[in-house]
């Protein structure tokens, strides 16, 4: 079986993962995987797959309304020259122009989210995805809260992203520091400056004999920078870590402050590392914490005080992280691929 990924740019993110490990784990199947791509290609995942770029963007965006329309007759050209037995497109508004495009060609088209619903802000896009995506073979979220506000869409499923096999193998937590990490870009649906304003409402007595690291880079790094210095808080801002591992070995916590997070991969990734996780109520959180059983999920109003708990007592630290443990088989590799392949088979 050939299977044909579509999205936008193959850059860092989550979905550029899960594609990545999907291939890794179709080819041991014994199927063959094809990337289409319409942006850039950064390089920072390996895929085993052929990697076909379509520049729709920078040769025709700015040539008239035709040229901008003939990229739906490009991506159904792409589409049927691949010669692939199933199409998986993600993101909103790819998934939205391979709908359109593949009106004409006689494919079943699975589509993936991996942002919450509210980040796409166009009523115009809001529009068409609430007309196209019911013509899908599936659809494919995070969550069950994604899920049910999908519900225009004949057949959607929560399917968890996976984790590589690096994050699968619980390591003994020798070594834990003092350190609350947080990994993730530096904007302001991350929430940051609520983080740190948090942080100065912590002990600080207590506050001393810990390090708050924050590795990410972003738009809001010197306005971040700037409160920290302002709150004095004396958070680390270590830019964008490529070995997130070396970190959560050290971390003694997890915190996501987001304001919105459909999964959150950092709360699946950690947990092999024994970090004790504390996040806002966001619907990533709700689907991968069991509230003061295996983490913390903690208001706004309530989150400077439940860190500074997490942090006074290990013993709690400790229980949660041991806990969270159980979660890592939800993420394995071979079930995430099994059951993307039973839709395709479905």
């Amino acid at each position: 079986m050939k299977i044909l990924f579509i999205i936008s740019n193959l850059a860092n993110g989550g979905a550029e993962r899960v594609i990545s490990t999907l291939c890794d784990e179709f080819s041991k199947m014994g199927d063959t995987c094809e990337i289409l791509y319409f942006e850039q290609n950064s390089g920072y995942y390996e895929y085993k797959a052929t990697l076909t770029h379509l520049p729709l963007y920078e040769k025709y965006e700015k040539r008239g309304i035709l040229n901008k329309l003939s990229k739906f007759w490009r991506i159904n050209k792409a589409i049927k020259k691949s010669n692939s037995n199933a199409v998986i497109s993600m993101l909103d508004q790819t998934n939205i122009n391979v709908l359109i495009s593949s009106f004409f060609a006689p494919k079943s088209v699975i589509i993936g989210e991996h942002t919450d619903e509210r980040e796409l802000k166009s009523r115009f896009w809001r529009a068409m995805r609430r007309l196209l995506y019911a013509r899908a073979k599936a659809l494919v979220v995070l969550n069950k809260s994604e899920k049910n506000y999908y519900n225009f869409s004949k057949n959607a499923k929560v399917i968890y992203n996976p984790l590589n096999a690096d994050f699968l193998s619980p390591s003994a937590p020798a070594n834990k520091e003092n350190i609350v990490l947080c990994v993730g870009r530096l904007e302001s649906v991350k929430n940051y400056e609520f983080y740190l304003k948090s942080l100065a409402l912590i002990s600080p007595d207590l506050r001393k004999n810990w390090r708050f690291i924050i590795a990410g880079d972003g738009s809001q790094k010197e306005r971040l920078l700037a409160l920290n210095d302002e709150l004095k808080v004396g958070a680390e801002f270590i830019g964008h870590a490529k070995n997130t591992k070396e970190l959560y070995a050290k971390a003694s916590i997890l915190a996501l402050p987001s304001k919105s997070e459909c999964f959150g991969n950092v709360l699946a990734e950690c947990i092999s590392f024994y970090c004790a996780r504390i996040s806002t109520p966001t619907a990533g959180a709700s689907e991968l914490i069991t509230h003061a059983k295996d983490g913390i999920i903690a208001s706004e109003l309530e989150f400077a005080k439940a860190l500074e708990q997490l942090m006074s007592d290990e013993s709690l630290r400790a229980s949660l992280a041991k806990n969270a443990i159980r979660r890592l088989a939800d993420f394995e590799p071979a079930k995430i691929a099994f059951k993307y392949k039973e839709l395709i088979l479905s």
